[in-house]
């Protein structure tokens, strides 16, 4: 027989003449309270309809939207707010704000548009690596231009497709990334090969001759496992001006993080000068 649970009801909700009582909508630990009529002083209490979707929201992807265009951002945002399983934590419509959404939110995933990306050589991405080492970027962009496609993934993006694709593809893409794997439309691949066969078009590492003279400094400490913090007391600075210039450092050198600096930094140590 099944089980029944009942819930005595407070003052002031009782009718002994039998008057309908009022509905009452308050959630108790996944059970809703039953609305009933009559002079019962018990209100029968059944599971919530929510109580599936309650425990699917605990292991939501959180997701961060950048657009330049904010109808199609609203777009976006409308689409992704009603798939299970996505929570939107904030959008933004330039480079600065992304960064300082992003450093606060720490998302699981960044989708931001090419044009955003592309500003100042891709450096938005070095600070999103910088400062979110966690964040997946996946970038959206109108057109296909297979150079602005290879140098995004060597800033550190692991997704890409149009902005007119099949709605379905940009779920496919954050469920790939997601499970860290990367995730690119096959209508950019002929494309991407062909850049990546043409040598010449591939530009080179840059010299570590481009960095200044404290750059190279952190560079070194940054090479010897020295933190942020460390680097900061040994040279006299603070550690906002050693992230300053760490983001240079990888913007100049195309790496996205402190470890891929260190080792670029032993693999051109003949280029030191003093």
């Amino acid at each position: 027989m099944k089980k029944r649970i009942w819930l005595k009801v407070g003052k002031g909700q009782r009718n002994c003449d039998g008057v309908r009582f009022e509905e009452i909508k308050k959630d108790i630990n996944g059970w809703r309270m039953h609305q009933s009529q009559g002079g019962d002083f018990m209100r029968r209490m059944y599971p919530s309809e929510n109580l599936r979707a309650n425990n699917f929201r605990s292991g939501q992807i959180s997701v961060l939207l950048c657009d330049d265009h904010p109808l199609f951002l609203l777009g976006l945002k409308t689409f992704l707010e009603k798939q299970n399983g996505i929570k939107i934590v904030g959008e933004a419509t330039d480079g600065d704000a992304l960064l300082k959404l992003a450093t606060r939110l720490q998302p699981q995933i960044v989708i931001m548009d090419m044009s955003t990306a592309k500003r100042n050589d891709f450096s938005i991405l070095h600070q999103l690596a910088e400062f979110c080492p966690n964040t997946k970027v996946i970038i959206i962009t109108g057109y296909c231009d297979p150079m602005d496609l290879l140098r995004s993934i060597r800033a550190g993006a692991q997704g890409y497709l149009f902005k007119s694709s099949d709605p379905t593809l940009i779920l496919n893409a954050i469920a790939t990334i997601r499970d860290g794997k990367p995730w690119i439309q096959r209508e950019f691949t002929e494309q991407l090969f062909d850049v990546i066969s043409d040598l010449s078009r591939v530009a080179i590492p840059p010299s570590i001759q481009t960095l200044s003279l404290r750059e190279r400094e952190i560079l070194k400490l940054v090479a010897e496992g020295l933190s942020n913090k460390e680097i900061a007391n040994r040279l006299h600075l603070s550690v906002q001006t050693v992230k300053v210039h760490l983001t240079r450092i990888f913007h100049k050198l195309g790496v996205r993080n402190r470890v891929e600096a260190a080792q670029y930094a032993f693999l051109h140590l003949n280029e030191w000068t003093d």
